[in-house]
Order: structure tokens, then sequence, then C-alpha cells
């Protein structure tokens, strides 16, 4: 077992990334889960530019908000990005694509009543 590693954190990353990805107007997803001395994840999505709305950008964050809240009862702190095919991120060129939204993955009010139970600590 990896040091501070938590595959149910893992697997939100997965998920998030597999449902965006059933998405007719997306192009790539990924995800990065960073543990040890401490724990981070980031999730990246890249929409085809033609297909690039308030509505979709808004959508494909609520996903990763309802896969978050039902994946793990850990707080983790979790960024997400969405970028265009038309200024996409280049691994050789880091920091080059301004993405078209990016943010926190927070939640307001009761997010048990938009996407339902939580799971609990164990043991608890």
């Amino acid at each position: 077992m990896l040091e501070g590693f938590n595959a149910d954190v893992n697997a939100v990353g997965r998920q998030i990334v597999a449902d965006w990805k059933q998405r007719p107007e997306v192009a790539a997803a990924q995800f990065e889960y960073r543990h040890g001395l401490g724990e981070s994840m980031t999730v990246e999505v890249m929409v085809h530019a033609d297909k690039i709305t308030e509505s979709t950008v808004r959508d494909l964050v609520d996903i990763a908000k309802r896969d978050y809240w039902r994946g793990t009862w850990r707080d983790v702190g979790t960024g997400y990005l969405v970028y265009s095919t038309a200024d996409p991120p280049y691994a050789d060129k880091p920091g080059r694509a301004k993405p078209i939204a990016d943010g926190r993955i927070e939640f307001d009010g009761d997010p048990a009543a938009s996407y339902g139970p939580r799971p609990t600590r164990p043991g608890k």
C-alpha cells in the first residue's frame, strides 16, 4: 500500500473521467491524484471547441461534483480545469493553454439533496 494512497479517492477520479468521456462534446479527460505529504486531486476535461456552451461547462462541473460526493467520505482538495480543443494543454508546453473554466469542487447548501447520500467513514 502506498503511503497516503486512498483507493476510494483514486476511484472517484476514474469515475469522473469515465462519465465525462461518455459525453459527445468531450474530446479528452484525465485526472491526477497526489498523495503522500498531502492529498489533492485535479480533474481535467477538454471540450470540442464547437460544442462549448455555458450549460455544457456547468453540466461537466456538476458531474464532477456528483461523482466526488457519491464516491468518498474523504475531504480531498479537488480542482477542475476545462479546456477547449482550440487551445489545448500540451505536455511539452506546460502553462501555455488557458482553461475556459477552472475552480474547486465545493458544495453549497445541501449536496445530499442534489446528489444523494454520501458514503460514511468506515467504523462510524
